[in-house]
């Protein structure tokens, strides 16, 4: 599959759809758009999103996107007795929390989504409506 190009059109889709979500939320977040190979394509941050939410938005779309993995499950296996339990200590740019999702199209991944600002809780239902419009402005179901 020819690499698929995050265009400005479908980052401002998904990010409006944050916008919506985060303000409902009641929350500020930042939103980081990584392409498959983890290098930064699109971030904002809106209204006040603590300044460490950045970095780590951008190291959750990292995450997802090399990994193919929300930040979510690659966490359950990088905690204390599992497997890769320390990764994110000998990788600095791995986030080992909830907020990080890959983007796919056709089960392939082509990229990362990194929410930050609120609890993992709501990272994570913001990033919910930004994946919804991931999803339709690139035409699948």
């Amino acid at each position: 599959m020819k690499d698929f190009q995050f265009t400005l059109d479908v980052c401002r889709q998904m990010a409006e759809a944050a916008e919506k979500a985060q303000k409902e939320a009641g929350v500020s977040i930042c939103l980081a758009v990584a392409d498959r190979h983890g290098s930064l394509r699109y971030f904002y941050r809106f209204g006040d999103a603590i300044l460490p939410s950045v970095d780590i938005s951008q190291k959750k779309a990292y995450t997802a996107a090399v990994l193919g993995q929300t930040t979510r499950e690659f966490g359950k296996i990088a905690q204390a007795g599992a497997d890769a339990f320390g990764i994110n200590v000998t990788h600095p740019m791995l986030v080992i929390f909830g907020g990080g999702f890959p983007l796919q199209i056709d089960g392939k991944t082509v990229g990362g989504l990194g929410i930050s600002g609120g609890s993992v809780e709501e990272d994570e239902a913001v990033a919910a409506r930004a994946l919804e419009a991931f999803r339709q402005a690139t035409g699948q179901k």
